[in-house]
């Protein structure tokens, strides 16, 4: 059982960051753990089983093993009802249906509706006075706004730790955005002033009782209490639109990037503000609340409705045998509905084509550099996917990550294939991308993007090439890269052909192609030859990535 005894706000699950994620970890546990007792003997081992896995992030065993599996299960698993722990391990109904990946927004969107503060899994004082389903409020609240900013949220909806605080959240939020616009000044300074005041409040009795040191650190000043609570909040945020963004409901504005009740979920949005009940359900024993968690059908959305999916399918032209079951009537749906994404993407790849969105994806790009797009590492790899279809020329320019109904770029790819996979005549290229930086982004890319690469050389009867973009490629990742590429693997399929680029470097890349009208795929081998040839003769990397740099401008020559 979560111990809140210091709870102040309404919290969401930070670890993963993104609920997919949750996916293949369940696997690992219930394959090979189900009917043991979750005690550290059984954390320590399945951990070791996921630090194997091929999905696995990272190259270092945490200090602490079993913590480290706790953090992954006993949080959104758990708490979501999608595995049992006690008294011993077991997948749960919907963890049944999550592991089908079978429409699975729909399945997020249940248990994370039926999440709420306190339940038996998270006791709470009763003197904190919460009685809250903060991803419902949360959807209600876009709703109500029109949109919302993860600055909104880390401020003033994580206040929410009531359903009937939500009209002073409202007010909250507009009073905010009406002073901000007034603000004459720097816009930067207003917002840490304007979230320091609130923290002041929320914390208020920890403040004046001078119990404000933090776990981390030790330190026991307000400056630094302040700073942690802000940078919890904004957590927070980060993770509540993430997992809401996988219901689908929810969605980004293509130019505000602020988020908004997806303009294709309106009336299934409608429906679950009307018909879920805000209240948190007082349940006399955890197995009631068990009961209610790990059922599929404990709280319906508008989906499991016949006459809607009839409705929806008729309004799609798409003909469907009146005798049907309810769960062919749903997969049928969502079988037209991936059919409409993949049209979707067809038609961005059409209006990329001859640099008409040249300007768009440059302005995303110097967006996703100063962080102001909501989920940074997913934009980069949808960018990164625009630009080199942009380039054209190639039979096909295949992005792993997802887009919803509207068009919106929703999941990165999944942990065991390449970001992005091109196709030229006679060769292959894989991209790579990531945010992630400095000692943290060799031992997240290192291993993973040799491993990919291996993966599609050995499946392939042409050459393959790998392009690694980041903000900025690190010593430890551009030292590994180099070395790779100098010696045969047999796992990797012989040498590899990595070849790293910082994002401003892919932007004179691109940019370099535009100008120059690249428009013979095997220029880019030439290069790309070039590049691995000079890898195997120069003294060192820096070496090396100086003369990457230095070849760009005159790459299409």
């Amino acid at each position: 059982m979560a111990n809140l005894s210091k709870t102040r706000t309404v919290f969401a699950f930070t670890s993963p960051r993104t609920i997919e994620k949750i996916i293949p970890e369940i696997y690992v546990l219930v394959n090979s753990f189900s009917g043991h007792d979750w005690d550290t003997e059984t954390q320590i081992a399945f951990f070791h089983e996921l630090y194997k896995s091929e999905f696995y992030e990272g190259d270092k065993m945490p200090e602490n093993v079993a913590l480290a599996a706790r953090d992954r299960i006993t949080r959104a698993p758990k708490a979501l009802g999608f595995v049992d722990l006690k008294p011993h391990i077991k997948l749960t109904e919907v963890g049944e249906k999550l592991l089908s990946q079978i429409r699975t927004h729909d399945v997020i969107a249940k248990q994370l509706f039926k999440f709420q503060l306190p339940s038996p899994y998270h006791k709470i004082a009763p003197d904190r006075g919460f009685n809250v389903r903060p991803y419902l409020e949360l959807l209600r609240l876009t709703k109500e706004l029109g949109s919302l900013s993860k600055t909104e949220i880390a401020i003033f909806f994580v206040q929410t730790t009531h359903f009937n605080k939500f009209d002073s959240v409202v007010v909250a939020i507009k009073k905010f955005r009406e002073a901000a616009k007034a603000n004459k000044g720097n816009r930067k300074v207003f917002i840490e002033e304007r979230f320091t005041d609130e923290i002041l409040k929320i914390y208020a009795k920890e403040i004046e009782a001078n119990n404000i040191k933090t776990r981390e650190s030790g330190e026991a000043s307000l400056a630094k209490f302040i700073k942690t609570k802000r940078s919890n909040h904004v957590d927070y945020a980060d993770a509540f639109i993430r997992y809401l963004r996988a219901t689908q409901l929810v969605t980004f504005d293509k130019k505000t990037f602020r988020m908004i009740v997806a303009p294709s979920r309106i009336t299934e949005v409608d429906y679950i503000l009307k018909n879920v009940e805000r209240s948190a359900t007082d349940y006399r024993s955890e197995e009631d609340f068990k009961k209610y968690l790990f059922s599929p059908s404990s709280l319906l959305l508008l989906t499991d409705d016949r006459k809607y999916l009839e409705s929806e399918l008729t309004k799609l032209s798409v003909k469907f045998d009146p005798s049907a079951t309810i769960d062919f009537l749903k997969d049928l749906l969502e079988t037209t509905e991936k059919k409409m994404i993949s049209v979707a993407i067809h038609e961005t790849e059409v209006s990329l084509k001859n640099y008409k969105e040249y300007d768009d994806v440059i302005n995303i790009f110097d967006k996703i550099k100063k962080k102001e797009v909501p989920d940074p590492p997913l934009y980069l790899e949808w960018n990164i996917w625009r630009a080199l279809v942009m380039m054209n020329y190639a039979k096909e320019v295949k992005g792993n990550f997802s887009i919803d109904l509207d068009g919106v770029p929703l999941n990165t790819a999944l942990g065991n294939i390449p970001d992005i996979e091109i196709e030229y005549e006679g060769f292959k290229v894989i991209v790579e991308v990531t945010m992630s930086s400095g000692n943290k982004q060799y031992e997240m890319e290192g291993e993973p993007v040799a491993r990919h690469f291996g993966k599609i050389q050995h499946g392939s009867t042409v050459p393959v090439y790998c392009l690694f973009v980041a903000p900025r490629i690190s010593e430890g990742a551009l030292a590994h890269f180099f070395n790779l590429n100098r010696f045969n693997t047999k796992a990797y399929g012989g040498k590899t052909r990595i070849v790293p680029m910082s994002l401003d470097q892919f932007i004179a890349f691109i940019t370099i192609a535009k100008n120059s009208r690249f428009n013979h795929p095997g220029i880019l081998k030439t290069y790309l030859d070039l590049m691995i040839t000079n890898n195997q003769s120069v003294d060192d990397e820096v070496i090396w990535f100086q003369q990457i740099n230095d070849s760009i401008p005159a790459w299409v020559n």
